[in-house]
């Protein structure tokens, strides 16, 4: 994998390397000291070494031989496949005799450095011949001296295997003033084991706790070169001085493990382009372009400088501004103000661009954004030339949270916000829980639609009993006089008649099958197309002839038949006239005109509609009341089914409540200064405005009935005040239903406690709109996000973060978006609020665990944030003939970018002052 990016990496580095300078390399095998510089270099490379220290009993002559050997193998064009780059770190071990002992101490030293001056200095110790040997050479200095001599020429001294043989430590189990004073000035010291202390003496412990532990090969054959190693961070250029703050800053900046600790998150930022812009990337052809660290990068700047401008931009790329509509308006207003044109005081041009291009799972994608709307939105590196392909959902395939000091700020003061980030992580997905609430809800709203209908129809039960008393009575009275029965024949001869087939239907059989003469034949035969002295001819003439006969013989049979069906036809009327049923139908049609007659005659009007009519009615109140029963077994399945559900949506509150606490926890329980608690159904900042907006009661109408905070007096009044109440949690749910309940029952007049003009408006909304009293039945208060923090870590006293201060109230919602996620994190000045103790104590701590996890972009002027943060790449702004200028680009190890660290920022040498304390007092 390629590290192509500027500022901190981890490189692998062995501390203690041999050469055919050390008489003692081979072990004695001739055949080791006929090496050449390049398989010894070979054996480094391919052993997957960054750094190599060239440690050579007190010698140093193989130096200028490794790097001259390394120099033409870099300038080679063609070079070898396991060919690398490598530092190699300028080095020798000397042989220090120490009181009776004879003690090994490497001292490091810059590349820079050659054979000749590695010569120099062991003549400042004494030694001046017999170099290679650590048998009979050591230096005139004792160990204290000769590390003061190393430091003074800007060397690093690190006991070489402490705690082996000819280690300063080694057998040691206890501390003694000597060892102590050896110490002293001992950043770092190699290893064989580095456990080797663990179970040692508290004080000796305590001293050798304060060293970064370092592994080397102490290879005495090439090819044991990388065999151990540690892993240092560190940025390009590398020399010594990096070096130093490394080893000092060991606790962040050393590892001694195998697996490469070098990883990029799965998405990240690459790079920033920025062309005409007012006050920006111009002219055309300059633009601002900042190349980002996968981890943590640091946009440091004057005021002014152009640090936000950077945020604000990737904002706009990433088509993140629309979310803060809803989520921050007022920065939303800004940041519109900001995209406008310069004529409308706003900072684009007609050319404006913005270019961002981003990692996505080892792929390269690029954003772009105009001001003129024109060119591809998203594009994709392939084969080394962007083309454009599909936009998809950006917000799902490039997630990025990116905030404000302003937005921070708005969160602190509304902890609610918050649960919008925790219902977004993948552990919650609120979206996904909307949908099966939404679910839930609207099976709710029907069924209780549905019970409305039905209770009405229960209600008409007893009319319907009526009704169908009175028509017993008219059918009753009616048919005592015999006149049903004679109208009840009537109608089903009527029917019967009505049955049976019509009189000519027969014959309409027969004149349908003598139609078909017509249609069923061949058309004629095309003699103008076929020659008839040809035999195939012929014989399809005769094929076709025969045919047609064929088919007029089918017809001819056709025709008879339909004379049969017309016999067959006056034969069923003869029979149907002359039955029985004809001759009864006879009679009742007789009395049946006699009693029109008779009812003409006394011009009373007779109906067989009439009586039908009654006959139905009754026949139709029979089933109601029988369907009433249905509709009371289905209103009490309802009733049952409902309560089911409010079970089901009340379990599903507990369900996300407990799905964003377990989130919470999994963020920040190991958090020492900050703890955070949901309250099911606690979120009373919004009560009054819910309870109005469902109920559509405007403004502040009816505030002695709903909320009079001050008289103390209202629906909502004891609720929206449990907090202070000190009312218990669990009541909470309790609480609500009683506000549900008085609400319905001043709607439907059974409370008269309330003002007129409150009750006659709730019992207008009942009659007219019912439908409203669904939605509060379904409403319930969001959960309430009690957050705390705690000023020190050992007092264990928490405190409720309404109280704190502006500052404490930040770095608490700070720490939290610090503590968890893996897409890039950006922030823009999130210090302005906070002090210094809380930033190290907490948003410091916070970066060092989140950053090798995520990309972090983090725009600010406090030096603690960049140097206790220790971030990997800062980018120093500032402004050149009134444009935004890049000054400098680079990691902490640097010594430019650590001066404009200081010049730039108030407080800067402090900071550095207290992470490299000693390093900086030499």
């Amino acid at each position: 994998m390629q590290y192509s990016f500027q500022g901190s990496r981890w490189w692998k580095f062995d501390f203690h390397t041999h050469t055919p300078a050390s008489n003692d390399f081979g072990r004695g095998d001739e055949n080791y000291m006929q090496i050449t510089p390049e398989q010894w270099l070979q054996s480094a490379m391919e052993a997957g070494l960054d750094c190599v220290a060239v440690t050579d009993h007190n010698s140093g002559a193989w130096i200028d031989k490794l790097k001259e050997a390394y120099q033409l193998l870099n300038d080679s064009e063609e070079k070898p496949d396991w060919f690398k780059e490598l530092r190699i770190f300028s080095g020798v071990e000397l042989t220090v005799a120490d009181s009776a002992a004879r003690v090994h101490l490497l001292a490091i030293f810059d590349p820079s450095r050659t054979s000749a001056n590695i010569t120099s200095f062991l003549g400042s110790c004494g030694i001046q011949d017999n170099f290679g040997d650590d048998k009979e050479t050591s230096t005139k200095t004792s160990f204290a001296e000769t590390v003061n001599k190393i430091i003074e020429i800007g060397g690093i001294p690190i006991p070489a295997h402490i705690d082996g043989a000819k280690g300063l430590l080694h057998g040691k189990d206890s501390i003694n003033p000597e060892i102590k004073n050896s110490l002293k000035n001992i950043e770092a010291a190699e290893f064989c084991n580095l456990h080797a202390f663990d179970a040692a003496n508290a004080e000796l412990k305590k001293e050798i706790d304060k060293l970064a532990k370092l592994s080397g090969s102490d290879a005495h054959k090439h090819e044991d070169i990388g065999k151990h190693f540690s892993w240092l961070k560190m940025s390009l250029p590398l020399t010594i001085d990096g070096l130093k703050l490394a080893l000092f800053d060991h606790g962040f900046s050393v590892l001694n493990q195998e697996e490469d600790p070098n990883r990029y998150p799965n998405i990240y930022l690459k790079k920033l382009s920025i062309s005409m812009m007012n006050h920006c990337g111009r002219p055309l052809e300059k633009p601002l372009s900042l190349d980002f660290h996968p981890l943590f990068n640091a946009l440091i700047g004057g005021r002014g400088a152009g640090k936000s401008t950077a945020i604000e931009s990737i904002r706009i790329a990433m088509r993140k501004d629309l979310q803060l509509e809803k989520q921050a308006p007022r920065l939303y207003s800004a940041l519109t103000d900001f995209k406008k044109h310069e004529r409308e005081k706003g900072v684009m041009l007609d050319k404006t661009e913005i270019l961002l291009e981003l990692s996505r799972r080892n792929e390269d994608y690029r954003l772009r954004w105009r001001f003129d709307g024109s060119g591809n939105v998203l594009e994709k590196l392939q084969n080394g030339v962007w083309e454009k392909c599909e936009e998809g959902d950006l917000q799902e395939r490039f997630p990025c949270q990116i905030y404000s000091q302003k937005q921070i700020n708005e969160m602190s003061s509304h902890p609610h916000a918050l649960l919008e980030i925790i219902d977004r992580s993948s552990l919650v997905k609120k979206s996904e829980w909307n949908l099966r609430m939404q679910d839930l809800q609207e099976q709710v709203y029907s069924l209780l639609q549905r019970q409305r209908n039905l209770g009405s129809l229960l209600l008409n039960e007893e009319n319907l009993k009526i009704q169908l008393q009175d028509v017993k009575n008219d059918l009753s009275q009616y048919e005592e006089k015999g006149h049903g029965e004679i109208l009840k024949a009537y109608q089903t001869f009527r029917q019967q008649e009505n049955s049976l087939p019509e009189e000519n239907k027969l014959e309409s059989f027969a004149q349908h099958i003598e139609e078909l003469k017509n249609v069923i034949s061949l058309p004629d035969f095309s003699d103008h197309l076929f020659d008839f002295s040809k035999i195939e001819n012929s014989q399809l003439k005769e094929i076709y002839k025969t045919t047609q006969q064929k088919i007029q013989e089918v017809v001819d049979g056709l025709l008879q038949k339909a004379g049969d069906l017309r016999k067959i036809n006056d034969e069923f009327k003869i029979a149907i006239n002359s039955s029985e049923w004809a001759k009864k139908k006879l009679v009742n049609s007789q009395r049946y005109e006699k009693l029109v007659t008779e009812y003409e005659e006394r011009k009373n009007q007779l109906s067989l509609s009439v009586y039908t009519d009654w006959v139905e009615k009754r026949n139709r109140l029979t089933n109601e009341l029988k369907q009433i029963n249905n509709y009371r077994l289905e209103f009490k399945n309802n009733e049952k089914r409902i309560e089911d559900l409010f079970k089901e949506i009340i379990a599903m509150r507990r369900e996300l409540k407990d799905k964003r606490q377990k989130f919470i926890d999994s963020v920040i329980s190991k958090n020492k200064y900050v703890r955070m608690k949901l309250v099911a159904y606690g979120d009373v900042s919004t009560l009054e405005e819910d309870y109005r907006s469902i109920l559509g009661l405007e403004g502040n109408s009816f505030e002695s009935s709903i909320l009079d905070s001050e008289a103390n007096q209202g629906i909502l009044n004891k609720l929206s005040k449990w907090q202070l109440s000190k009312i218990e949690e669990n009541a909470l749910l309790g609480l609500i239903d009683e506000i549900k309940t008085i609400t319905f029952k001043v709607a439907t007049g059974e409370n008269q406690e309330y003002h007129g003009k409150f009750m006659s408006r709730l019992k207008n909304i009942n009659e007219n709109n019912p439908a409203v009293f669904d939605k509060l039945s379904l409403w319930w208060p969001e959960d309430l996000l009690k957050v705390e923090y705690s000023k020190d870590e050992k007092s264990n006293k928490f405190e409720d973060l309404e109280r704190g201060s502006a500052g404490q109230k930040a770095a608490a919602i700070l720490a939290f978006l610090l503590s968890y996620g893996e897409e890039p994190l950006i922030i823009d000045q999130p210090e302005d609020d906070l002090d210094n103790a809380l930033i190290t104590d907490l948003v410091v701590n916070q970066i060092h665990h989140n950053k090798n996890q995520r990309q972090l972009i983090i725009a600010t002027h406090n030096p603690n944030i960049v140097v206790n943060g220790d971030a990997e790449l800062i980018h120093v702004f500032g402004v050149k003939n009134g444009l935004t200028q890049l000054l400098e680009q680079g990691g902490l190890s640097e010594d430019k970018i650590r001066k404009q660290v200081c010049l730039i920022m108030e407080g800067g040498e402090k900071a550095f002052e207290s992470r490299y304390q000693r390093i900086i007092s030499r």
